[in-house]
């Protein structure tokens, strides 16, 4: 009696258990591919990111994104050596400028596959100079996401107050370089002690305000052999009128006062340069009307500094994995314009022609700048480089040395840093 019962008993669970995996709820249906998703989007650009996981997560139930968000002053570090550990993520984020040492190393996988009509994601849809950034030899190395630039934030009340604005009432920024200094001076308010209450422009990030006027100035980082470059006219030009309005003229708070973003946010600063990014820090302020336009033009010509967020897939990946990274690299590119909502610029041409992005006003007004945007430049050796252009424009805004001092001892120890590059590859290559 007690055999017949437990034999029963194991036919009723083994019905059980058929009719739940074939229903959706056994083994089999949990079984998923699963991706992991690095990035350094730490701010309310990482919670829109999440957003976008979220539904493709729901869209594809037989793969699972995770996602993992760090500070970037400590990303590539981690992800250095989470690659040579071979642990590194399945599908990790790149900022163009970056790749050129990634490559080098050997990290990234080639994705020139993920480009056609099978994925959506179309060459002819990027600008030629955003998918140069991705190439390497005859690979494609990573999909652009975005690009952002630097351009102008605006005090929306303030301009209008001073007088710029368009027939309609809108806030109209300064364009030329003559217009910036007047709406500087008519936008600056001095107390009776001599104090600022109100600055009318402040430098922020100064290797980025430096570097997004370099292009304007026609200057260069390294010759056509490669050399360092940084003593070139275009360079001294471009840091000796940040000097210039700092020190000179007055017209910005002084190196030490730290106003930059901070007093922008509390309006004590009316204008300044900054990434579109930066949007997301705005987002929640309730009595704050910002507005964004393109950088003046200061020098002979427009120009502005930009990067872009690329999506890379580790080398090694085969099968569901692989198809897996590629098909949410897809998701991510199609869904631009959620990403351009969290402050950012598509890198596709088809969502920044949309009737919806073109309503987002900052990101649509720096997006203008792309015809005449320039990347930082591809080299391996950028951080040794940004190192040498921070402090050379810390040493000019401080009033230590001039432009053209400050530029050649940082051009002299890039030239160094160069020269041990190539003595260490030679090694590498010598197997010594």
């Amino acid at each position: 009696m007690r055999g017949h019962f437990l034999t029963v008993l194991f036919l009723i669970c083994f019905g059980l258990g058929l009719v739940k995996l074939f229903s959706g709820g056994g083994p089999l249906a949990r079984a998923k591919t699963e991706i992991s998703f690095w990035n350094g989007w730490t701010g309310p650009d990482g919670v829109a990111m999440l957003e976008v996981i979220r539904e493709f997560n729901e869209a594809n139930p037989d793969i699972e994104v995770s996602m993992q968000r760090m500070a970037w002053d400590t990303y590539y570090n981690k992800l250095m050596v989470a690659a040579m550990s071979g642990r590194g993520p399945e599908v990790f984020v790149i900022h163009a400028s970056t790749l050129p040492r990634m490559v080098r190393a050997g990290y990234l996988d080639d994705v020139s596959d993920l480009y056609g009509p099978q994925s959506g994601i179309l060459r002819a849809d990027f600008e030629a100079k955003v998918l140069e950034q991705v190439k390497f030899g005859k690979k494609m190395v990573a999909v652009p996401l975005d690009v952002h630039p630097q351009g102008m934030f605006c005090n929306a009340d303030m301009l209008v107050a001073a007088g710029y604005k368009n027939p309609d009432g809108t806030p109209r920024a300064p364009a030329t370089g003559e217009e910036f200094i007047a709406a500087m001076r008519s936008m600056q308010r001095v107390n009776a002690k001599g104090e600022h209450d109100v600055w009318g422009f402040s430098w922020t990030f100064w290797r980025n305000n430096f570097m997004a006027l370099v292009p304007q100035f026609g200057g260069r980082y390294f010759d056509e052999n490669g050399k360092a470059d940084l003593t070139n006219p275009g360079n001294i030009a471009a840091l000796a009128y940040m000097g210039k309005l700092m020190n000179e003229l007055k017209l910005t708070p002084p190196a030490e006062s730290n106003a930059g973003w901070t007093g922008y946010r509390q309006k004590k600063v009316a204008m300044l340069f900054e990434g579109v990014y930066m949007i997301g820090d705005l987002q929640n302020l309730t009595d704050f009307r910002y507005w964004g336009a393109p950088i003046p033009q200061i020098g002979p010509k427009p120009g502005t500094l930009g990067d872009s967020h690329c999506l890379c897939i580790r080398t090694g990946l085969t099968g569901k994995q692989r198809a897996a990274a590629e098909k949410f690299i897809a998701f991510l590119s199609d869904h631009g314009l959620a990403w351009a909502k969290a402050g950012q610029v598509p890198a596709r041409i088809s969502i920044r022609n949309s009737p919806e992005f073109q309503k987002l006003q900052v990101q649509s007004a720096f997006a203008k700048q792309l015809p005449y945007l320039e990347y930082p430049p591809r080299t391996p050796l950028l951080f040794e480089l940004i190192q040498e252009i921070d402090q050379a424009v810390e040493r000019v805004l401080r009033g230590d040395m001039t432009a053209e001092k400050s530029l050649k001892v940082a051009n002299d120890n890039v030239a160094k840093a160069i020269d041990r590059d190539k003595l260490e590859n030679d090694k590498e290559l010598n197997g010594s």
